[in-house]
């Protein structure tokens, strides 16, 4: 059950959609238009019996749980409707439609104050099924990760770690202060499939990722293939999709792959480099350079990512290679929901996920549609049937334009609507782009 729900006047809209035992986020729209994130823990046995089919009918199938919304804090009376999304995975399959045989959601008067436990609806929509591809065992036995942090942190990202590196036998080695718990932390890896190593150290934070360089390379085997130097809210959509790209570049050569920040004035301030954020992809004979000049490379007055480009820049004839897929994403306090929302391919890597100054997502719960309908289907833009207007972005939002949307290849520019921005700033990296729709409706997973 993924319930979104935004106040609107006196009442409050709650919008539900039923996706298979998925289990998202709840949204709350206050009225100053800013968004508040809610993970929610519903039980398979709710879902259930929302989908069920009684002697009674659709009483059940057909009826909302007023007990389960009072228990997620709504007050009384609120708007809700519903869709019901059944996923059928198949060999055949080929791949995802843009549109989706849905209705707008029409939203229904409910009194959660009411002296009963259900409230059989009025209308529901008959459930739709889409295909969607069989699940793909993956190794990433040839990729070592390397993560430079603190233990909390690390503890934050052990789940969203989980979704990319769990059960791929790719190796997580993470440079951190000590601290008691390292055991615990070690133990919870463990139990969410990830082969995680803890090595302590007593550097800054941003001094560790030059010491990264050496901690990958001695840590080498017969299988691999890549270095890869990641921030702690770095974070991957499809390993799957992951080596694939790098399968495109010969690893077998230096190789320094990365992403440039999204905004040019970045540039001026930070330079051309691989920015940590996105991932910074390094093939083992580019290691083994860096590891040749190490001593030197310590001593250089550049901080975390910035220093391992001095490194490359200063010691090797290696130069960077920009791969459009990797994300730094650096929409400082800025609303970056245009970019999650564009409905373009499917990021390699995005970045700032759970940093309060940048633009937060829920990216433990947008990753959860991938274990229902695979990789792809995450932040998959599609219409509503029969509407210009209506998008529905899988793990993200559902969305209502003010006007119609005929040109779906340009981004709509949500973090900074100067037309210096469009034009100049972020179109070099994101573009096209187009301004920003003042009154749009989004209602938030």
């Amino acid at each position: 059950m993924a319930p979104y729900y935004f106040t609107r006047r006196q009442h409050r809209y709650i919008f539900s959609s039923l996706l298979v035992i998925l289990v998202l986020a709840i949204l709350l729209l206050q009225p100053n238009g800013n968004f508040l994130l809610r993970k929610i823990s519903s039980r398979i046995s709710h879902l259930e019996a929302l989908a069920a089919k009684s002697d009674r009918g659709d009483a059940i199938g057909c009826s909302v749980d007023l007990n389960h919304l009072k228990s997620q804090g709504f007050d009384s009376p609120v708007l809700y409707s519903r869709w019901e999304i059944g996923v059928k995975q198949s060999k055949k399959f080929k791949t995802f439609s843009d549109s989706l045989k849905l209705p707008i959601p029409s939203f229904e008067l409910v009194d959660l104050d009411a002296n009963e436990s259900r409230k059989t609806l009025n209308q529901c929509p008959p459930t739709v099924e889409i295909s969607a591809p069989l699940p793909e065992r993956i190794d990433a036995s040839h990729i070592i990760f390397g993560v430079a942090t603190s233990l909390d942190r690390l503890i934050d990202s052990l789940e969203a770690f989980s979704h990319w590196a769990s059960g791929t036998n790719a190796r997580i080695f993470a440079l951190v202060e000590y601290d008691s718990r390292k055991n615990t932390v070690l133990q919870q890896a463990v139990e969410l499939g990830i082969r995680l190593t803890l090595i302590e150290s007593y550097e800054k934070v941003l001094d560790r990722y030059i010491s990264l360089t050496r901690v990958l390379f001695r840590n080498i085997d017969e299988n691999s293939q890549w270095g890869v130097v990641i921030d702690d809210d770095t974070f991957f959509p499809s390993m799957s999709n992951l080596i694939k790209r790098l399968a495109s570049y010969d690893a077998t050569v230096p190789q320094y792959v990365g992403a440039l920040t999204e905004n040019v004035m970045g540039l001026s301030n930070y330079g051309y480099m691989a920015y940590g954020g996105a991932g910074i992809f390094l093939s083992i004979p580019t290691l083994e350079e860096l590891d040749k000049h190490y001593d030197e490379c310590t001593k250089l007055t550049g901080f975390g990512d910035k220093r391992i480009s001095q490194c490359i820049y200063l010691h090797t004839t290696t130069k960077l290679t920009w791969d459009r897929g990797l994300h730094q994403l650096d929409f400082w306090q800025s609303d970056g929901s245009g970019f999650y929302e564009s409905g373009r391919e499917l990021p390699l890597s995005l970045h700032h996920w759970k940093s309060a100054d940048w633009f937060p997502v829920n990216i433990v719960g947008l990753s959860k549609v991938s274990s229902v309908c695979g990789d792809e289907c995450q932040l998959r833009r599609r219409k509503l049937a029969g509407s210009d207007d209506w998008f529905f972005i899988n793990g993200f939002s559902i969305i209502r334009h003010s006007y119609p949307v005929n040109d779906t290849i340009a981004m709509e520019q949500t973090w900074d609507p100067s037309f210096w921005a469009r034009e100049e700033g972020w179109a070099y990296s994101l573009g096209p782009l187009r301004p920003r729709d003042d009154e749009k409706l989004s209602l938030r997973l």
